[in-house]
């Protein structure tokens, strides 16, 4: 998956785009773009890609994506299946910078800095914002609109429910040599995950030596590769843990890990339990 820039389909004169997003695949693309989006997945499951981070996703999830940070929702329906989602998308400065300066935004200021990050929101704060956006998709009062906008960000500036998705500040490379170095290995990676994969590999995708290679991608991922690639397969498994009924050992080889001993150690290190007890959680849930 190349993050690619995406254009926001919107009309000069509104502040903010707000639709309901209705397919079989939402758009699949790793892509990056200077709006906020927040989304709430009214129906839909799959495997969520936000900056470094590697998630599932199902019905009810509400998330916010931050300015120009890469993401892409990968559904796993069946083909006669629509994925539903409510998308709401903004520019940081959509009521104008002298307008957010002001003691009054000052919430939303540091929302706009905390959602670098990307936001997963529960609790209270998701409560809130539902029904908020409810309200929002039932009117066409451009007044009450903006308002609820408002109201949500402002939430959301002052809940402690959102919780970061990302673990480094993932933002794209304004360099275009360096971004196309980084995003072939992240697709290179993406798509390999469950085979062998040797620093000499990606190394070599990038046109580098293994050592510079690494120091590359640590300065711009703020991790090593190893450990890069080892949450992807994690990632992965999962999903895989969620949605199907395969053995552990199973998954953790599907999963690309070369022993089940090795799967466990490094799944406990990302998720905090083993993979029985994800399971366990999920399907009690």
């Amino acid at each position: 998956m190349k993050p690619i820039f995406k254009k926001v389909d919107s009309k000069s004169e509104e502040a903010f785009v707000a639709r309901i997003d209705e397919f079989a695949q939402f758009y699949n693309k790793w892509h990056f773009h200077p709006e906020l989006e927040l989304t709430h997945i009214v129906k839909g499951r799959g495997t969520r890609f936000v900056g470094d981070n590697i998630e599932f996703f199902k019905d009810g999830d509400l998330i916010l994506i931050g300015s120009n940070l890469p993401h892409v929702w990968k559904n796993q329906n069946k083909e006669s299946e629509l994925s539903v989602a409510r998308v709401v998308q903004f520019l940081p400065n959509f009521m104008g910078d002298d307008i957010l300066k002001l003691v009054e935004f000052k919430n939303i200021q540091k929302l706009l800095i905390k959602s670098s990050f990307g936001l997963k929101i529960e609790g209270e704060a998701k409560v809130l914002i539902i029904c908020f956006l409810n309200k929002l998709f039932k009117t066409e009062d451009p007044l009450e609109r903006i308002i609820l906008i408002i109201k949500m960000l402002d939430c959301l500036g002052t809940s402690d429910d959102p919780v970061p998705i990302s673990k480094s500040l993932f933002l794209v490379e304004l360099d275009k040599q360096n971004k196309d170095r980084l995003n072939r290995v992240i697709d290179y990676t993406i798509t390999n995950f469950a085979s062998k994969i040797r620093l000499e590999d990606v190394a070599s995708i990038s046109n580098m030596s293994v050592s510079n290679f690494c120091k590359f991608f640590k300065v711009r991922v703020k991790k090593t590769y190893v450990q890069y690639l080892t949450e992807v397969r994690i990632g992965m498994s999962c999903k895989m843990l969620i949605e199907n009924q395969l053995s552990i050992n199973r998954i953790a080889y599907d999963s690309g890990f070369v022993n089940i001993s090795n799967f466990n150690r490094a799944f406990k290190l990302n998720k905090n339990m083993t993979p029985f007890s994800y399971r366990k959680l999920y399907h009690l849930g």
